[in-house]
């Protein structure tokens, strides 16, 4: 099975794809611009979720405010996994963090002690399907989380995270509802957009 990732021949190929569907999504496309998706690949996997639990749910400054001062408990770098484990949960939530998520950056850790979460040697060769069900094993990981993962650490080029807002706000704007649409009609509209889901994702992050 061959996994496609991002690369600037695909961004390319998904941007024509999506400008051909309709006029709505050529006059998105030529509205947004270029698509320039950023990929964080100098994150471990573990380190990856780590961030994206840190900042979720959170305005971006207020997110990095927090996340800095939790790295800072740690010399300013990610803590290793069983660093983490002994740190006192007290001290944690110092940084800003509530019960829950500081409980969940705990489990995190603990999953890769565990082999839960894929080393990167390991990830690159599982199936988008295959790390959902692993990550969310993990109590406090949802699916939306293991979505951000794969997008924006791994690259993976096909993943719509249908119960995301923003997500949802944009595709109400590109066909001008009435109403926000529920994640079975993204489901099911989103499968028009295979293999380039992730890209129809940006463009409706920036639609409103």
């Amino acid at each position: 099975m061959v996994i496609k990732t991002l690369s600037d021949i695909h961004i390319k190929e998904s941007i024509e794809f999506l400008s051909s569907l309709d006029k709505d999504w050529e006059c998105l496309i030529k509205k947004v611009g270029p698509c320039h998706l950023k990929i964080s690949s100098e994150l471990s996997p573990y380190e990856s979720l780590l961030k994206t639990i840190a900042y979720q749910q959170l305005h971006a400054k207020t997110a990095e405010t927090i996340f800095k001062r939790f790295l800072s408990l740690f010399k300013g770098n990610f803590p290793k996994a069983d660093e983490l484990i002994k740190t006192d949960p007290i001290i944690i939530r110092r940084s800003g963090f509530s019960q829950k998520k500081t409980e969940t950056l705990l489990l995190i850790a603990k999953a890769s002690l565990n082999k839960i979460i894929p080393e990167e040697k390991e990830i690159m060769y599982l199936n988008d399907d295959e790390i959902i069900e692993r990550l969310t094993s993990i109590k406090g990981v949802g699916v939306w989380t293991a979505q951000m993962l794969l997008i924006f650490h791994l690259g993976r080029l096909d993943v719509l995270p249908i119960h995301d807002l923003s997500i949802k706000k944009g595709f109400q704007t590109l066909k001008r509802l009435n109403t926000l649409p529920k994640p079975k009609l993204l489901l099911m509209t989103g499968e028009i957009w295979r293999p380039y889901r992730t890209i129809a994702s940006w463009y409706l992050w920036r639609a409103n």
